[in-house]
């Protein structure tokens, strides 16, 4: 039978794939992570040219982007400006806990105070800005990615902030905290959105839901500090990247 040339032809001799596998087990509790682990973390400022400040961020499976407009004149009184946060889940982001309406509002509320803290709201009177958080996929976490993300579009807006409020989730499992839950992992058990200004070591927002007992809140916090200061400098390199394209923009022009 004559031979197809245009297929490429395989070596005579193979090896099994599973040969080069990793034979080391797990982190018992989790699958491929151990409980203070986070996701790997993609970051990117400055992505949407339409908007005054964007970023998107990819935390394992979870997908959020953010765009922030203004600032813009309000009709209010007062000398200090105001910050309208909206907060939504794609119809095929997999809400899974967020679904409703109704659960979603208190995840509106921390994303609101998380950002309020960070935000020198006194140096735009009788102004407010819009952030919009979409999220695009849940794989667990996606209320702290949505609090980071939000606190970078407002950054790459230009926007005075004391600092960069960073969002850490964590879920207690049977034996042990797990930083960083996904989905699964979320709904098996008590859960805790804890947003953090790094730089004053200041919290900004605190979510808890579920039962938790004893000494187990305040490890779960500090464990949460300790994982908005492990993202706290990818945020700022992001940062600093987009700054630098945004100068070298018109140079290139």
């Amino acid at each position: 039978m004559p031979g197809d040339s245009r297929r490429v032809r395989g070596p005579d001799e193979s090896q099994c794939p599973l040969l080069y596998a990793d034979s080391r087990e797990p982190p018992a509790g989790r699958t491929g992570r151990a409980a203070g682990e986070p996701r790997a973390v993609f970051v990117r400022a400055g992505l949407l040219s339409q908007a005054a400040g964007s970023a998107y961020i990819e935390v394992g499976g979870t997908k959020v982007l953010c765009s922030v407009s203004g600032p813009r004149e309000w009709g209010g009184g007062e000398s200090r400006g105001r910050l309208l946060c909206e907060l939504r889940w794609a119809p095929f982001s997999r809400a899974g806990a967020w679904a409703s309406a109704a659960a979603s509002r208190p995840a509106a509320l921390l994303l609101q105070e998380s950002l309020e803290a960070a935000v020198r709201l006194e140096r735009f009177p009788r102004a407010e800005l819009l952030l919009c958080a979409l999220v695009l996929e849940d794989r667990g976490s996606a209320l702290p990615a949505a609090v980071s993300c939000a606190s970078l579009a407002l950054a790459d807006a230009g926007v005075e902030m004391y600092d960069l409020a960073v969002g850490a989730g964590l879920s207690r499992g049977a034996e042990e905290l797990l930083l960083d839950p996904e989905d699964a992992e979320e709904a098996a058990g008590a859960t805790m959105y804890l947003s953090l200004l790094p730089a004053l070591h200041q919290v900004s927002g605190l979510l808890c839901s579920g039962e938790w007992e004893g000494d187990s809140p305040a490890a779960a916090v500090q464990m949460c500090m300790e994982g908005c200061q492990r993202l706290y400098p990818v945020l700022q390199q992001s940062l600093l990247k987009a700054t630098k394209r945004k100068v070298a923009a018109p140079q290139s022009g």
